[in-house]
């Protein structure tokens, strides 16, 4: 399936940077890592997304595969929330996410209303190099309306959920500026066949407390409940744009 040798390109091109920023723990320390001190970080963002890939409902199959020209023209409406809370090298967050998707062939108008929550813990094993682990929530709502005079309209819903296990860098690139990216892999038969996620961000700290982000989220996830003939073979992504506060 192309969306796969896709998003592999994108899966590699993010491991690497991952793995470069990891040499960011030669840099100077963090001071954060050692004061004892609770930090607390809050973050909406928001992301436009597109889709491509594969829908199943009621066992009617709608591919869904838009030129990247395409993707950008169909973007829809999303909103994301983050909660983060950090002490020396440990740290736990939540994530929060609505994405309203859609896409359209000379078959069927796709719509789908995507929910995700997200739990995370981990432990910063250098200064710019997290590690992660955590579970997600999903609840998709997924409707085909087909074309021609006798379309007719087909819906499901379905929720589930994912353990997640993944890494998280950033180095400096001046006093305001840094680069970040964030990868995970979940799912691995539990809820999703295979669930990926991939944020590169350039950040900008306009002041003492509050860092602006400008990048791209990739989500991929292959979830199938074969008794309920429901099947979600797809890749979201979008510009993302969101502003992190400091406590």
């Amino acid at each position: 399936m192309n969306i796969r040798n896709t998003f592999g390109w994108c899966v590699t091109v993010i491991a690497v940077i991952v793995f470069f920023l990891a040499a960011g723990n030669a840099l100077a320390e963090d001071v954060s890592l050692t004061d004892n001190k609770l930090h607390v970080d809050l973050m909406p963002y928001l992301v436009f997304g597109g889709m491509s890939g594969d829908v199943t409902i009621q066992n009617r199959t709608v591919p869904v595969n838009p030129s990247a020209k395409d993707v950008l023209s169909n973007l829809q409406f999303g909103f994301m929330g983050r909660t983060g809370f950090s002490y020396n090298r440990w740290f736990a967050g939540t994530d929060f996410t609505y994405m309203g998707l859609g896409a359209a062939n000379n078959i069927a108008d796709v719509g789908v209303d995507q929910w995700m929550f997200e739990m995370t813990g981990g432990y910063r094993v250098a200064p710019y190099l997290k590690l992660l682990g955590g579970v997600r929530y999903n609840k998709i709502n997924g409707e085909f309306r087909f074309q021609g005079p006798l379309g007719t309209t087909r819906s499901g819903a379905q929720t589930w959920w994912d353990p997640i296990v993944g890494t998280q860098a950033t180095i400096p690139l001046s006093k305001k500026f840094s680069a970040s990216a964030r990868f995970d892999v979940g799912g691995f038969g539990a809820g999703s066949k295979i669930a990926i996620n991939a944020e590169p961000l350039l950040n900008c700290q306009v002041t003492k407390r509050i860092t602006a982000s400008f990048g791209w989220k990739f989500i991929y996830q292959d979830y199938e409940n074969s008794s309920q003939r429901f099947k979600y073979d797809v890749l979201s992504q979008g510009p993302f744009l969101g502003f992190n506060f400091r406590f």
